[in-house]
């Protein structure tokens, strides 16, 4: 049993000022809800989900509070790795890379460590490129990708990290799996990342028939003023398409031209301070 869900659930009850019995109904008792927080019970998911709805927490806010919030650095590497894959410590990364092979030497048919493997060499190559990532393990990263019909965080985060060590069609083909499902709201914003950095990879490889279809899926997700700095980097990325088509466009030539200098300047502004 995993005490630290009990200490979690009495923390945000408290948080929320509410006491045991304002949480307790009929299908779950204060004795139980007071020894689930103290680690002595466990909860069906039904009597947890129930009692989530009383203290008015989200499920995916419980999980982040639970496994994230308190957790020393470095203790788990979906912590420290999957939420920061962009981490530049070719060190820490090595580190991590000795904690998840031991795990698959205990676990060996855990899927996940040999992923999380191939996800920490992935950015260790693009730290170091003489540290390749063998065939071997990118068969078994596409195959597994290929393999689910739904994309939740981890898959994103582990497609996001490794688009490099994919090919343009493998890429194509999960970029549509993922657009083309029912996703929650809280992926939207990992989605748009992904689309956003696999837009130039296309243009780079001048594969470009997916793009109108990507282009499409952004507008038709960052509505919201929220989403600003999405919507500036799609206008540069249309231009940098747009030109790609056809070089002798001149209303993209000049938009990236601005956006350059408008780089420029902030790079400037950003040395300054």
């Amino acid at each position: 049993m995993d005490t630290n869900l009990g200490r979690t659930f009495r923390r945000l009850r408290k948080l929320k000022n509410m006491e045991i019995k304002e949480v307790a109904r009929e299908d779950i008792s204060y004795a139980q809800i007071s020894k689930f927080e103290r680690g002595q019970t466990d909860m069906t998911l039904t009597k947890f989900l129930s009692s989530l709805e009383a203290i008015n927490v989200t499920l995916e806010e419980f999980y982040h509070e639970a496994y994230f919030s308190n957790l020393p650095k470095g203790s788990l590497f979906n912590y420290d790795f999957c939420q920061k894959f962009e981490i530049k410590d070719k060190e820490k990364l090595q580190q991590l890379l000795k904690i998840e092979a031991d795990l698959l030497t205990l676990h060996p048919s855990i899927k996940r460590y040999k992923l999380n493997i191939i996800q920490i060499k992935s950015q260790l190559h693009l730290i170091d490129p003489n540290m390749q990532v063998n065939k071997k393990d990118i068969l078994y990263l596409k195959e597994y990708l290929l393999s689910i019909n739904k994309f939740c965080a981890y898959e994103l985060s582990l497609y996001n990290s490794c688009l490099h060590l994919l090919d343009n069609k493998t890429l194509d083909q999960l970029i549509r799996k993922i657009i083309s499902s029912e996703n929650g709201y809280y992926l939207n914003p990992k989605i748009l990342k992904i689309i956003l950095r696999l837009i130039p990879i296309f243009i780079e490889n001048n594969f470009l028939d997916s793009l109108p279809l990507l282009f499409t899926y952004l507008e038709s997700h960052t509505k919201s003023d929220l989403f600003f700095y999405e919507k500036v980097t799609m206008v540069y990325l249309k231009a940098l398409y747009d030109l790609k088509i056809n070089p002798e466009n001149h209303e993209a030539s000049s938009l990236l031209n601005s956006y350059a200098e408008v780089f420029k300047l902030f790079n400037t502004l950003e040395s300054e301070h």
